[in-house]
C-alpha cells in the first residue's frame, strides 16, 4: 500500500480551501507525517509502538486461511505475551488501563488477567478510501453543533479531528467495507455464569457512504451512510423477527429510523425507542442502543471533548478472539482472557458529559479509539451517582486479504449487575463475516422488503 499523497493533497487542498476544515498547513502533513486517516506514522520514544509501515499487505496467507470462509486466521500465532497484568501488577500499568479494565482485574484477582502482546499496526486501507480521507480533511465539517455532517464521502471524514463531536463521527463513519453478510450470535452472562442465547442475527449491512458509484455530491442528495437489515435465527421464540435500520449524516433534519418485524402479527412497525439508553432487546437488557460499537446514534445529548491522544492497551488484531467458540469463550464472570489479545496503542480519547437538562442512565463516558482503525478500542461509562457502572470492549481485527480494518464482535460488563454481554460472536461454524462484491437495490432496505425477508 502507498502511503504518501502529498500531490493528491496539494491538489485537493487547493480546490477545497474555502470550506476547510483545518488549515491547509495542516492537511498538508497527510501522507508526510501522518498517514491518509491521519495517524502518526512516526512510532513512539521507545519502539514499544512502532512506525506505520503500510500495514498487513493483501497477500498475507497464514497457515490455515482459507479465502472467503467469513473467518481470518492470525499471522501473529506463534508470538507470545511480553508481559501480563493481574492484580499484582496492575498498578504499575494504571496509566495505560481503562478504568472498566483495572475494575475487572481488581474485581476477579484469581481469574481476570491483560496478557499484553508486541505491537503490530496492520490497518491497511484501499487506495480510494485513502484519497478520499485525505480530501475530507479540507472539505467535510460538521454542522449543527457537531450533530451532523457535510462535505464528507468515501473516506474518514476528520483525519485530523479538533473536537469530540469530529472523533466520534470518524468512529461512526469507519470503513469496514462497503457491503457485508454477517451471521453471529449473542450470548448473555449472568452474575452465576449461567450462559443464555439472546439471539442469532444473520445481518446484511451496505454503507453507501463508500459507495464506489457516487461522489460527494451525489452522496450528499442520499444522505444515508449506513443501512442495515437483520433477521433473527434464534433463540426459537424470536425465530424470524427482524429490523432495519437507517443512519443518516444530517440526523437533526432526518432521524434515524428503525423498523421491526414481528411474525406473530405479520406486521412492521416503526421502533421510536431504539435509540439513545433503551436496552437491545436482544441483549437481555444488558446493552443500550447508543453503546453499540462504543456510541451509536445521535449526539445531541452530550457534549464531547476531545482530550487528545493517549498511549492505552487494548484489545487489538484479535484474530483467536474471533476463532474462539461460545463455549470456549465465554467462562463464568467475564470471557476467556487468553483468548483477548491487547496491545499497546495510541488512541483518541473523548470525554462525553450529558448536557444540562438532558436525560441518560450515563452522566459520564470516556471514549478510547484507536489512532488506526478508528472505530476500535473500549469505553468507560459512569452511573447517576458517579460510580464506574460499565465497560465496553470493541476488538479488531484486519481482513488482510480484503483490505478492511474491521470491529464488530463487541463485549461488556455491567460492574453494577456482574453480568457481561458478548454481541455477535462468529466463533468456530456458527458464523462468520462476508464481504459482497456490491451492494444491494434501495428496494432492498425497505419495511415491505424486510417483511419479506423475515418470512423466508
Amino acid at each position: 500500500m502507498k502511503i504518501i499523497y502529498t500531490t493528491l493533497a496539494i491538489t485537493l487542498l487547493a480546490a477545497s480551501a474555502a470550506q476547510a476544515a483545518v488549515s491547509p498547513q495542516e492537511a498538508a502533513e497527510l501522507g508526510k507525517t501522518l498517514t491518509p486517516w491521519g495517524a502518526e506514522i512516526a512510532g513512539n520514544k521507545d519502539g514499544s509502538i512502532p512506525a506505520y509501515t503500510g500495514g498487513l499487505p493483501t497477500s498475507t496467507r497464514p497457515a490455515g486461511f482459507q479465502p472467503d470462509s467469513g473467518h481470518w486466521t492470525n499471522p501473529f500465532a506463534d508470538e507470545k505475551p511480553l508481559y501480563v497484568i493481574t492484580a499484582k501488577n496492575v498498578d504499575q500499568y494504571a496509566d495505560k488501563l481503562s478504568e472498566s479494565t483495572k475494575a475487572l482485574i481488581k474485581r476477579f484477582p484469581d481469574t481476570y488477567k491483560v496478557p499484553v502482546y508486541p505491537s503490530h499496526r496492520t490497518a491497511n486501507y484501499p487506495d480510494w478510501i485513502n484519497q478520499n480521507s485525505v480530501a475530507n480533511a479540507t472539505r467535510c465539517k460538521t454542522i449543527d453543533d457537531g450533530l451532523a455532517v457535510e462535505g464528507c464521502f468515501g473516506g474518514v471524514p476528520f483525519p485530523i479531528p479538533k473536537n469530540g463531536n469530529e472523533v466520534v463521527w470518524n468512529a461512526q463513519l469507519h470503513y469496514k467495507g462497503e457491503s457485508n453478510i454477517t451471521k453471529g450470535e449473542g450470548w448473555y452472562v449472568d452474575s452465576k455464569g449461567s450462559r443464555v442465547l439472546t439471539g442469532g442475527i444473520n445481518n446484511r449491512g451496505d454503507a453507501q457512504y463508500y459507495n464506489k458509484d457516487l461522489d460527494v455530491e451525489k452522496f450528499s442528495s442520499v444522505g444515508t451512510y449506513l443501512t442495515q437489515l437483520n433477521i433473527y435465527t434464534a433463540p426459537s421464540r424470536n425465530v424470524g423477527e427482524g429490523n432495519l435500520q437507517r443512519f443518516y449524516v444530517n440526523p437533526v433534519a432526518t432521524p434515524n429510523p428503525t423498523w421491526a418485524y414481528s411474525p406473530g402479527q405479520r406486521r412492521v412497525r416503526r421502533s421510536p425507542d431504539a435509540e439513545y439508553d433503551f436496552p437491545v432487546s436482544t441483549s437481555g437488557g444488558a446493552m443500550l442502543y447508543d453503546e453499540i460499537y462504543g456510541f451509536s446514534g445521535k449526539q445531541d445529548r452530550y457534549d464531547f471533548k476531545y482530550l487528545g491522544k493517549k498511549e492505552m492497551i487494548i484489545p487489538y488484531n484479535n484474530y483467536d478472539w474471533m476463532q474462539t467458540s461460545p463455549d470456549d469463550l465465554l467462562k463464568p464472570n467475564h470471557p476467556k482472557p487468553d483468548a483477548i489479545r491487547w496491545e499497546l496503542h495510541r488512541v483518541h480519547v473523548v470525554e462525553a458529559t450529558l448536557k444540562p437538562g438532558m436525560r441518560h442512565v450515563q452522566p459520564k463516558r470516556r471514549l478510547y479509539y484507536d489512532e488506526d482503525i478508528l472505530a476500535a478500542g473500549m469505553t468507560d461509562a459512569w452511573d447517576a451517582s458517579g460510580k464506574l457502572a460499565k465497560g465496553i470492549y470493541m476488538p479488531s481485527w484486519q481482513m488482510y486479504d480484503k483490505q478492511i480494518p474491521h470491529t464488530s464482535s463487541i463485549w461488556m460488563f455491567d460492574l453494577a449487575t456482574g453480568v457481561y454481554y458478548h454481541t455477535s460472536i462468529t466463533g468456530g461454524a456458527r458464523g462468520g463475516i462476508f464481504p459482497q462484491p456490491k451492494m444491494q437495490p434501495p428496494q432492498f432496505f425497505t419495511p415491505e422488503s424486510l417483511a419479506r425477508q423475515s418470512q423466508r
